[in-house]
């Protein structure tokens, strides 16, 4: 029994008259199928985009057919191994874009990983889901503070149950409530220092950093830069404004790093105070996180070129829906 699944990098456009059009890598091919072939076609793309040969719903001569043209193509090991999990489109996705996704299981992988967050609020709240979603179950999240009403335009992880609450112990609870597998551990804590974070960042030990907090500003990423730096583990920034939003730099070398603190340490040797908008999208909250779990997720799997933000700053201006380098470091 061969398992087959049809290919989403092949575009097929069912036409009257028993005709179909297949378009795969800029190429279109147009043919006419006999009457039953053209209805089971139909009939099990629509609903059944994964089947098995046992199932006999189509000849050999018309399965060779369908593979030749890349319409279907063999479901791997471990695609087979996600089917009816939460990671099963993911794969299928996975698979698409990287040749190598048939063999590394890159969801495994991201099991064995440990993300650490600074911050419980908007960023923290609206990345964890993404990377839950592609096999990230273990999460260490630092916040002092408690869940207050003006904080659920943006901060989605909280119920209005939860005001006067830690957010530590309710983003943990809820988390636990809406997904099983994971492991959360939290740490009710102001960070102060650098030696405040490091102490955590010993006891946790993370394989990766999100900057999910903006205050003090500056010195937030300072103390996560410098930690960082220090244990060799990468990490990433971003910050929500009223027309523009940033992520990145996604930090991941010393080079990077230097350049990073250099810039850091020349701000705050002139600065007296800096307080952050007070106003608050939920929309442009989550447009940031967005490119910040993207990037944090290809990093992972050690695909660099897909990250944006690599050792750059990068401004999202979201009135002109465009995205440009800020700094680079």
């Amino acid at each position: 029994m061969t398992k087959y699944i049809f290919n989403d990098n092949t575009k097929l456009i069912f036409i009257k008259n028993n005709y179909i059009l297949i378009q795969n890598n800029n190429k279109k091919i147009k043919e006419k199928l006999d009457e039953n072939f053209y209805n089971m076609l139909f009939k099990v793309q629509k609903n059944n985009y994964i089947f098995s040969t046992d199932l006999k719903f189509f000849t050999e001569e018309q399965l060779k057919f369908l593979y030749d043209k890349s319409v279907i193509k063999k479901l791997s090991p471990i695609s087979e191994k996600y089917i009816n999990t939460r990671y099963e489109k993911y794969q299928i996705y996975l698979e698409n874009i990287f040749s190598d996704a048939k063999k590394i299981d890159y969801i495994k992988n991201n099991n064995q990983k440990k993300i650490l967050f600074v911050g419980a609020g908007g960023v923290c709240t609206a990345i964890i889901d993404y990377l839950i979603s592609v096999g990230f179950n273990s999460y260490g999240i630092i916040d002092f503070d408690i869940v207050e009403t003006t904080n659920f335009n943006r901060q989605f992880k909280y119920k209005e149950t939860d005001v006067g609450s830690l957010k530590v112990s309710k983003i943990k609870s809820n988390l636990n409530e809406q997904y099983s597998g994971l492991t959360i551990s939290t740490y009710n804590k102001k960070i102060c220092s650098s030696n405040d974070l490091d102490y955590i960042v010993g006891d946790y030990n993370p394989d990766f950093i999100v900057c999910a907090a903006d205050t003090p500003i500056f010195l937030i990423q300072k103390y996560i830069a410098e930690v960082c730096l220090k244990r060799n583990i990468a990490c990433i920034f971003g910050g929500v404004g009223q027309t523009k939003g940033v992520f990145g730099p996604l930090l991941y070398n010393k080079k990077g790093f230097n350049k990073y603190l250099k810039k850091i340490n020349n701000v705050l040797c002139s600065l007296e105070g800096v307080f952050p908008c007070k106003g608050s999208f939920g929309i442009t909250n989550s447009l940031i996180s967005n490119y910040m779990a993207k990037d944090i997720i290809f990093y992972m799997m050690n695909k660099k070129k897909k990250v944006t933000s690599l050792n750059k700053e990068c401004e999202i201006d979201f009135d002109r829906n465009v995205i440009y380098e800020k700094e680079r470091y």
